[in-house]
């Protein structure tokens, strides 16, 4: 059977969004590679075919793939950033805040599965340098707005003083990235009914993170 004249053969299969350029198709064609095969594994050559270009057109943009690798994932992490000067504010309240946050966190790194995953593959691995590089360079920005966030929340007096920032932002965003890749799992646990919940769970880790579990 041929294929439809109207669609590259090199990109069948794949899901690009209408009238996207070069340099677009190649950073959805790069976070699907990567996140597959791992850094090590993925082709420049595989990757501009499924792209639809040719390889001097991957390095006409990216220097090398380290350089697209990062690319993909600061991509998203910049969106994600955009979204975190509307919503942490401490004008607003300190809890609806954090729901805010959590809730926003968990919708961006389910709509990025992919790059989501290959973060996670990425941190998971011993040893490695891309991994520091991608924490220092990439994740730490978005990191910072939550924790200063917070730090600004503890000097006005709206949360407790002794709150330690970076700490309570880690646990705010660890519960999302467990949320995120175990879901399905995490709904046998004995009592847990909150898999299928995604809202419920935000609001429920934003809350325990706020007031804590002592009674009062």
């Amino acid at each position: 059977m041929t294929q439809p004249s109207h669609v590259p053969a090199s990109t069948q299969g794949q899901d690009f969004p209408d009238g996207s350029s070069g340099r677009e198709r190649l950073l959805i064609a790069a976070s699907r590679e990567f996140s597959e095969v791992g850094f090590s594994a993925a082709s420049i050559a595989t990757i501009a075919l499924k792209a639809g270009v040719g390889k001097s057109t991957v390095f006409h943009h990216f220097a090398s793939k380290d350089e697209l690798y990062l690319a993909v994932i600061n991509q998203a992490a910049q969106e994600f950033g955009q979204q975190l000067d509307a919503v942490l504010s401490v004008s607003q309240d300190p809890l609806q805040t954090l729901e805010n946050f959590q809730a926003r966190h968990l919708e961006h790194i389910e709509r990025n599965a992919e790059i989501a995953r290959l973060v996670l593959r990425e941190l998971l691995e011993p040893g490695s340098e891309r991994a520091v590089s991608l924490v220092r360079d990439v994740l730490s920005a978005n990191f910072s707005r939550l924790s200063g966030f917070i730090a600004e929340a503890a000097d006005r007096g709206l949360i407790r003083k002794d709150v330690e920032p970076a700490s309570a932002a880690l646990l705010m965003l660890s519960a999302n990235v467990l949320f995120f890749q175990a879901r399905q799992v995490l709904a046998h646990l004995p009592g847990f009914e909150l898999a299928d919940k995604p809202a419920d769970w935000t609001g429920c880790v934003a809350d325990i993170v706020f007031h804590g579990i002592e009674q009062s």
